[in-house]
């Protein structure tokens, strides 16, 4: 994360001793030239710490000092104060002051007092985020394979972790993009850095522009306070722009910017401000052909693609299926604590014979519901849903005798092993998962559109869709059809 710190310091000598003494490669040094305009200044900005002699903060200081401490950034306050007094300083470290330091101070003293507040705040935004993804680390070692294109392909991965090249990462959607990304980034240089991941595809424009460079209070309508952009919050890191492939025009020619000059300018201001980030994108589109037919600039694609990765599909590695059911398995039976020591013959076959649309990100979802399905200790074919069943050629129904009710149907093989209850959830499971797989294909994967078909709320349809493990991307026109 670039630092921030903000000076309140009117005398001009002070300023600029201040200015030469903290101004380093990973902080950025801004100043109030009048301390009247401090507190509406700290409310519009985005600040790591605020630096101010005693005399431009409003009595009560104590007061003042914990309004600080409360605003969205809880900037962190350094007052410096020739003449303070024992019982002053007191008062105002228990109000919340980080550091209340003499004016006179060594340069040597200071830096080091703002050093450490950095690498705190620094390590706290890093630590959030890591938090908020509640998984495990991610690991090249993760990338199991008995595939020889896979193994082809993790041998090019190995030898560009080290480097602080651009990368731009291709494959079809659940193929793992993101997960690569984030352990090449584990392994890099640079792992004690934030790892920041954006998807141009998410957001609409104007969002999208904010959220990669920040922005300016007063740059558009809403934009009450200063925000930092990821790209300053991925200083010293990794930033992975997924979905690169959207990212419209005019924000193409701002990224090549910042791949080519290593700086970047807030929405709505002025100032240049350098950052160290490494670049790493991932599209599954057939970004050649968008640079032909001139939706992406050609400029900025040979930029990002110094090492281009291509992550071989499922369909194309079957040999990796076996071991990444069993992996998946052993992850799963500590997290959902059923104890499935494995697939059946016929499961495995199913398994490996099905073409996998969605990849491996649908082989994880699969082997999730079937753990919470199954009755026994080894998956079944009638644990897997019917389309994976069928592409096994494993019979899925038993004819039986046509009864005097007209509402009598043939059953699917394993309903009659199970009660009722658990045969009534696993066929309702199995119809959702047909039901909404077929209607994405015909919508195109177009959310209200499945929607309004199915008669279901857009929201209860994206509950289902996280449910079943399904993607709309994977229905895309262009994308591989279900089965």
């Amino acid at each position: 994360m670039l630092g921030h710190v903000l000076l309140a310091i009117p005398d001009a000598r002070l300023r600029a001793r201040l200015r030469r003494t903290l101004s380093q490669a990973d902080v950025l040094v801004e100043h109030v030239d009048n301390p009247d305009e401090l507190w509406s200044r700290l409310a519009r900005t985005s600040a790591d710490m605020l630096v101010a002699v005693r005399s431009a903060i409003p009595d009560p200081a104590t007061a003042t000092i914990g309004s600080l401490r409360g605003l969205p950034d809880s900037p962190e306050v350094v007052v410096l104060d020739r003449h303070s007094h024992a019982e002053d300083r007191a008062q105002l470290l228990a109000a919340g002051a980080f550091a209340v330091l003499d004016e006179a101070l060594s340069s040597h003293a200071l830096r080091d007092v703002v050093t450490a507040i950095l690498a705190r705040r620094r390590s706290e935004t890093t630590g959030s985020l890591v938090a908020r993804r509640a998984l495990p680390e991610p690991r090249l070692d993760d990338f199991i394979t008995s595939s020889p294109a896979m193994k082809t392909f993790m041998e090019l991965v190995h030898r560009v972790v080290a480097s602080d090249t651009s990368l731009l990462i291709l494959g079809e959607t659940g193929v793992g993009k993101e997960h690569l990304a984030r352990a090449i980034h584990a392994e890099s240089p640079r792992a004690t850095g934030p790892f920041i991941a954006v998807n141009c595809g998410a957001l609409a424009e104007t969002l999208l522009e904010s959220e990669l460079f920040g922005h300016e209070a007063g740059a558009f309508t809403g934009a009450t306070r200063t925000r930092r952009g990821s790209f300053e919050m991925a200083h010293k890191g990794v930033v992975f722009l997924d979905e690169i492939g959207e990212l419209p025009q005019h924000l193409q020619v701002k990224l090549l910017h910042v791949l080519q000059r290593r700086e970047i300018q807030r929405l709505g201001g002025e100032a240049a401000i350098g950052i160290d980030v490494r670049i790493m994108a991932a599209t599954n589109r057939d970004i050649a052909v968008d640079v032909e037919t001139k939706h992406f600039r050609p400029d900025l694609y040979y930029r990002l693609s110094v090492v281009t990765l291509s992550i071989p599909p499922l369909r194309e590695r079957r040999d990796d299926i076996r071991v990444l059911v069993d992996s998946y398995l052993d992850y799963f039976r500590g997290h959902i604590r059923r104890n499935v020591t494995g697939t059946t013959a016929e499961a495995l076959a199913a398994l490996e014979n099905y073409p996998w649309p969605g990849n491996v990100r649908e082989l994880v979802n699969i082997l999730e519901r079937a753990m919470l399905l199954v009755t026994g200790d080894r998956i079944r074919v009638q644990d897997l849903p019917a389309a994976v069943r069928n592409s096994g050629g494993v019979p899925d129904e038993i004819p039986r005798p046509a009864a005097n009710d007209p509402r009598s149907r043939a059953l699917p093989a394993h309903v009659l092993n199970r009660t009722w209850r658990d045969a009534r959830d696993t066929m309702l499971a199995d119809f959702e998962y047909a039901y909404l797989s077929a209607l994405l294909h015909e919508t195109g994967g177009r959310i209200n559109e499945t929607a309004r078909r199915a008669g279901i709320e857009p929201r209860s349809l994206f509950d289902k869709l996280k449910r079943h493990g399904l993607r709309k991307e994977t229905f895309r026109p262009g994308r591989i059809d279900e089965p």
